[in-house]
């Protein structure tokens, strides 16, 4: 099968994005209520959602210059002091950032050049939140940064032909989905060794247990989310049903039982998807389904679980998604083409 670059599996338009994303002055994003922030990729923002009102309490726009920011993925660090936003050029061959913004304030407290020609993907870091890490879907690297004095450390290698994308960290070591490979990579950040499992398919996501008992990773091309053990190294698959058009970003329940899972199509010729699926995580099944936006992309709960958030790429908005009742309770407009989603709560941010 070809290789299925990041900016066609997200339908990154470069050459229709909007240039808009102005930053609102107000109302600011401090709040004492929980938030979530959404990557606009094409509109190159950053949209604050304050959970319980589902209001846009602020649009952060990136810098426009020397280039436009294309934020494909944002995540709020663990102690939830910061959030990160791995963002590509909008012209080839532009230089590449990590942004990082007051989660209080909504300010950009620091932008970090990657380099060039990486097509940058997502942003994860440690549970310490001393290190971030960045894929570079062409650069077949991860970039590693010191998350205090904000400057790169180091790129790791992770060999020819890999195309990573979608990471999480789990039991010490960071779980990398590579898309070209079509493998599930585990790094270890002290050695910088990889070890690669084969799992059959376009892989663009990953998600780790709460419990530490497992990694997930969705395939796109097979419609198919693999479970994989940590103990034992054994893979278990799980089909997605028929209806099913490619599943994208995964997220666990704190509890470790539920694996929810966003289906998104539009790729290899399939129609946008508008189903979130619930995947019993021991019996390996599908249990439930919502529908939600087109082009379902990104998902977080919210702190008690009680909420998913979906992003909805086709559609330019936010599903809120009532976790017991498995249906869609509200919908919220955001950017352009929302990718990456991530949730802050008072005590910190959501893995």
């Amino acid at each position: 099968m070809r290789k299925i670059p990041v900016s066609c599996i997200f339908v990154v338009a470069l050459s229709s994005a909007a240039c808009g994303g102005g930053s609102d002055e107000t109302p600011t994003t401090q709040s004492k209520k929980d938030r979530v922030f959404v990557a606009d990729e094409d509109s190159g923002s950053i949209s604050v959602v304050e959970e319980g009102t589902n209001a846009v309490l602020k649009t952060i726009a990136l810098p426009t210059t020397p280039d436009m920011f294309m934020p494909h993925n944002v995540q709020v660090a663990p102690d939830g002091k910061s959030v990160w936003v791995a963002a590509g050029a909008m012209t080839k061959g532009g230089v590449e950032k990590a942004f990082v913004i007051d989660p209080a304030t909504g300010e950009i407290t620091a932008d970090i050049e990657l380099g060039n020609e990486l097509h940058v993907a997502h942003v994860v870091l440690d549970p310490t939140s001393s290190k971030a890490y960045v894929s570079a879907n062409e650069g077949n690297a991860v970039v590693e940064i010191d998350a205090k004095t904000k400057t790169v450390v180091r790129t790791i290698d992770l060999g020819a032909d890999r195309g990573p994308h979608g990471m999480r960290f789990c039991r010490g070591n960071l779980w990398i989905a590579n898309m070209t490979g079509k493998t599930l990579a585990q790094l270890d950040p002290a050695s910088g060794s990889v070890t690669e499992i084969d799992v059959g398919g376009v892989a663009v996501q990953t998600a780790c247990a709460p419990n530490g008992k497992y990694v997930f990773v969705s395939l796109y091309d097979t419609k198919e989310v693999v479970r994989y053990e940590i103990e034992t190294k054994k893979l278990t698959r799980v089909a997605l049903p028929a209806e099913a058009q490619g599943p994208v970003q995964l997220y666990p329940s704190a509890d470790s039982k539920t694996l929810w899972v966003c289906d998104q199509g539009i790729l290899l010729g399939r129609p946008a998807s508008n189903l979130l699926y619930a995947v019993d995580v021991e019996a390996l099944q599908v249990t439930g389904k919502v529908e939600v936006g087109q082009g379902a992309h990104g998902v977080v709960l919210s702190d008690d679980g009680a909420l998913a958030y979906v992003t909805n790429l086709a559609a330019n908005t936010v599903s809120v998604v009532d976790t017991a009742k498995l249906e869609s309770v509200a919908t919220i407009d955001v950017g352009t083409k929302p990718n990456g989603i991530s949730h802050w709560h008072v005590s910190g941010g959501m893995p």
